[in-house]
Formats: C-alpha cells, structure tokens, sequence
C-alpha cells in the first residue's frame, strides 16, 4: 500500500498554489533470525553463526509528474536497509545506502531512464526464482552469475581498477595493468541510462549501458563499462515465458578473481566477460516452473602466462506452488566445472538445493521459513547468498542456512 508523505502537504500550505506531482512512500522489511553453518573445505574448517538477516528490506520514494502528450516525468529513490555496510536493521552505524534510483521520461513509446540499476540480465535470474530474492537464503544468485570465486553479489564498476605491476616479457621489463573483484554478473551498476520498451504483442526488451565515467588516464587507460540487453516474450493472459539476456564487461577483470581463487596470479591489460542466460517458464493451475541455462566467459588480453580465457556453464530448475495460506517454493542448481584454454579445471562445480514455505498473515505481512544448502567441489568456493556463514568462503565446503523470516509490507 502506497501512502502520500505529509511533507508534501505541509509544503502546499506555503507555496503558491500550483499542481505538484504526489510523492509516495513505499517499500518493505524483512527481518528474521538465520543459523548458518559452513562444514569441511580443503582447509577442514567449520563455522556457525546466528545473526539477524534482513534480506531486502528497503524504502522507496517515487513521484510521477504529467508533462502532456501522453508523457511523465518518472522519478524513483530506493533507501537500500539490508546491507552491512549500510543501515541494516538489527545492527548499528552505517548510513542507508542508494540502490535502484533514478529519473526519467516515460510515454507509449517506453521510457529512458538515468541512475543505479539492476540491469535486465541480473533482473532475468531474480524474477524466476521462487524464495522471494535471489540474493536471499537458497537464492539462484548462489549459483547464477557468479563463476564462484568467493563473489555472491557485487554493486558498482568503479572498484575494477587498476593496479599495475612490472613483468619480464621475453627480457623487457612490462607494465600490465590488472584489478580484481569484479567477477559477478549479478551487479547493481552506477553511472548508468537505459531503455525500457513498450509491449509488443507480448514482446518487450531493455538495453542497459553505463558511461565511461571510471576510465582512467595513461599508457595503461582502462574504461570499466556494462552493456547489458535482454528481451523477453509472455503474450498477455499466456501460461507462459521465454527470455534472453546478454550482458558484457569490459575492463573489470573477472578472469584475475577466478584465478587468485584457484591459487594462480595473473594479470593483464584488458579484458572483455561476457555472460549469456536462457530462460523459461510455465504455469499449470497453481504450479510454476521455471528452468534457466547460463554461461560466462571470461579473457584477459596482455596476460604473461598460458591462461588468458575462462568459461562456466550452470543449469537451474525452480518450482512454486501456491496454497489457499500462501505458496511453497524450491529450487536446484548445478554449476559445472570450469574450462579455461588449456582444458577443464577439474572440482570447480557446485549444486544448490533451496526450500521455502511462506505463509501470509494478512495482505501486507508474511511469516517466512527457508532452507539453502550449497555443496562445493574440492576446488570450488560458491558461498550460500544472504548466509550469516558466507565469510568463511571455505574452497570445497558445505554451507546451510536456515532462517525464519517476517516480512512486511507497505
């Protein structure tokens, strides 16, 4: 339920009068009690913890502006309360962080749009699954969008580099320019516009594209960009869905994570990730299913060594089934072993299993209970996204997290 803030009507008493677009509040909270463990790993280390989790606990500001001609002004702030580093319920400090926000033209034509945004490949993986997030406990972020590596979910692409280093290349003595941390295609990027297209007959698409506003100067000049596009086909009163995303990185290095993550160092000059996802869905009476195949890739270009290209493929299955109380959920991933350009690199897969009831309360609140378990290969490090035990990052470990959870919203 979307409600009118009082300030707007407290500022009307002392202007001119005039007609100003309505502002509204919105958003929700989701707070609950989550036990994690993370068992074995090839450094035969354990750990449990409990924690408060909030999962994607957020407010929203939105106004909506008529400018004629069948057109608005769009504006949208989403207060982002779930993160650690921001104003996350249950603990204290931080400051609340900027999530999806941003201002734009809307009309029949479809709408452009300019802020942070979780681009339409992430948004593929997110809508499909069924435990209500898939940044959350037992998610398809666990496994989709993310070569493992230790990553869950990343924002930004200003923290792609660089660094540089010297390296002997045939005697000659090389500056290679490289930077880590950004292996993720489940990223909330910054500086970005995009396209939002009307409904073709069932038929709609997105093209995403962030500004080279974090390229820097020099010899060894890198300019971290995201395009991401995706189109998706659901004729109106259809059981079902189909979609297609694509999404490309340049200059933000993804190769250099993996590769630290399986004990090798290397750098490069450039690099070009790619990550491609197919996806589908169909409703029979009260049963959904959705089935989903990603692959990424990723190279680097100038890297002293052999290895200079990675690849990883992952299957994703989800079910939900509604109730008269509410709906069940769940959810199996298997990530495959990766292959570099010298061959497979062997027990680098995982498989995730998720299971979740959720039973409503009334119209605005829900009582949630989540099972994740994610098991890792010998080599692997995927971490269980939103689990209190995920900092360990044990290569080869077994995490589970349990939590129960209420949600409210308004």
């Amino acid at each position: 339920m979307k409600k009118s803030l009082i300030a707007v009507a407290v500022a009307s008493a002392f202007i001119a009068p005039a007609a100003m677009a309505e502002v509204t509040l919105s958003g929700a909270i989701n707070l609950g009690i989550q036990v994690g463990k993370t068992n074995g790993g090839t450094a035969g280390q354990s750990l449990t913890r409990t924690q408060l989790g909030s999962n994607y606990s957020h407010m929203d500001l939105e106004s909506v502006d008529d400018i004629g001609g069948g057109n608005k002004i769009i504006f949208h702030y989403q207060m982002d309360i779930s993160g650690s580093s921001s104003a996350q319920i249950g603990q204290a400090g931080g400051a609340i962080g900027n999530r999806n926000s941003f201002l734009g033209i809307a009309g029949g034509w479809g709408a452009f749009k300019m802020g942070t945004n979780e681009n339409v490949y992430e948004r593929m993986m997110y809508t499909a699954d069924p435990l209500d997030g898939a940044a959350g406990v037992g998610g398809n972020l666990t496994l989709l969008g993310t070569p493992g590596a230790g990553a869950v979910f990343q924002v930004g692409q200003g923290n792609c580099g660089p660094s540089s280093s010297v390296v002997s290349v045939g005697g000659v003595p090389t500056v290679v320019t490289s930077a880590g941390n950004c292996v993720d295609f489940y990223r909330r990027s910054d500086q970005t516009i995009w396209y939002e297209s009307p409904n073709f007959s069932g038929f709609s698409f997105e093209i995403d594209r962030t500004l080279s506003a974090f390229k820097t100067a020099g010899a060894n000049s890198i300019d971290p960009t995201i395009t991401s596009i995706g189109g998706k086909f659901q004729p109106e009163g259809a059981p079902f869905y189909v979609d297609l995303s694509y999404e490309l990185h340049k200059d933000m290095f993804g190769l250099s994570t993996i590769a630290a993550a399986n004990g090798t160092a290397i750098s490069g000059t450039s690099s070009k990730d790619t990550g491609i996802q197919i996806g589908a869905g169909y409703t029979i009476g009260d049963l959904g299913l959705h089935v989903r195949f990603e692959q990424l890739k990723y190279k680097e270009d100038g890297v002293v060594g052999p290895v200079n290209e990675y690849k990883r493929n992952a299957e994703w299955i989800g079910v939900k089934y509604n109730l008269p109380s509410g709906y069940v959920g769940g959810e199996v991933g298997i990530a495959q072993s990766g292959k570099t350009n010298q061959g497979t690199v062997s027990d680098t897969g995982a498989k995730l299993y998720g299971l979740g009831y959720f039973h409503n309360l009334s119209k605005q609140s829900q009582l949630q209970f989540i099972y994740g378990l994610i098991k890792n290969d010998k080599k692997a490090t995927y971490e269980q996204a939103g689990a209190p035990e995920g900092a360990l990052g044990v290569a080869g470990g077994t995490q589970q997290t349990f939590t129960v959870a209420i949600k409210h919203t308004f």
